[in-house]
């Protein structure tokens, strides 16, 4: 078993290192240690125009614009399904959203079957300022997952201001050319590993007493090992679910072996 809020109030125990980030409310997976959902906003959300992704050599650039259909109509539609799961569920918060963090974290406080929420960060947030005021509405636990960019930057500030783990980190920016005109995006591909894996073993040097849960570029066990070895508690699979659903699942299996 891993404990995700050591030394909080309200625990946050997985029992197995793969969290599965790929984008959903819910999962039949029965292995994965957590579900983080897909990135929530207060009030629904039309999202970004299409295209949305754009392949790029060894993987592709996302801009989702948060699309998402609100935090009321998500907890209404999936809350009996969270009471039944397995697995802890991890509300994860959209940084478009963070203005109503602290309404969004009360409106959790006692819904059964949410065992953290998750908070996602850009450089425009002043981190430290919101995660106080989400720590103040709640207490449930609370994961920060981090810009790649500025993590060793703010990594300690966010624990001062009441983070339980980092989750380092969010996929990087890049952009593309497309119809003459610059295309900006999140990069998910196996390369964005390396990444990971030093901001990881940077902010472990940092001893900052707390859980750090490793993603990006994670595609096999293998993958996942090697964050483990790097100073990560637990790791988050997303994009590699896209190309091979259930690989999650695979993967937490073959860790646990």
């Amino acid at each position: 078993m891993i404990e995700l809020a050591s030394n909080w109030k309200r625990t946050l125990t997985i029992r197995n290192p793969i969290l599965l980030a790929a984008g959903g409310y819910t999962t039949d997976a029965a292995h994965i240690g957590a579900l983080v959902t897909l990135p929530t906003t207060w009030r629904a959300r039309a999202g970004a125009p299409m295209p949305r992704v754009v392949e790029i050599p060894g993987g592709v650039l996302v801009r989702t614009g948060a699309a998402n259909p609100g935090l009321p109509r998500v907890v209404r539609e999936h809350r009996r399904a969270w009471e039944q799961s397995p697995a802890p569920i991890i509300v994860a918060f959209a940084a478009q959203g963070a203005r109503d963090w602290a309404t969004m974290a009360a409106q959790l406080e006692s819904v059964t079957g949410v065992g953290g929420i998750e908070l996602h960060f850009n450089p425009a947030l002043d981190a430290a300022d919101a995660l106080r005021a989400v720590r103040a509405a709640t207490e449930l636990p609370i994961l920060a997952k981090l810009d790649l960019d500025n993590a060793y930057e703010i990594a300690a500030a966010c624990v001062a201001a009441g983070a339980n783990a980092l989750v380092l980190g969010r996929a990087p920016r890049g952009m593309k050319i497309v119809e003459g005109k610059a295309w900006y995006g999140r990069l998910y591909a196996p390369s964005v590993k390396p990444l990971a894996l030093r901001v990881v073993g940077e902010i472990r040097d940092l001893g900052l007493g707390i859980p750090l849960i490793g993603c990006g570029g994670i595609h096999s066990a293998e993958d996942a090992r090697e964050f483990l070895a790097a100073g990560a508690s637990a790791v988050e699979i997303d994009s590699a679910e896209w190309i091979e659903p259930g690989i999650a699942e695979r993967v937490a299996t073959e860790v646990d072996a």
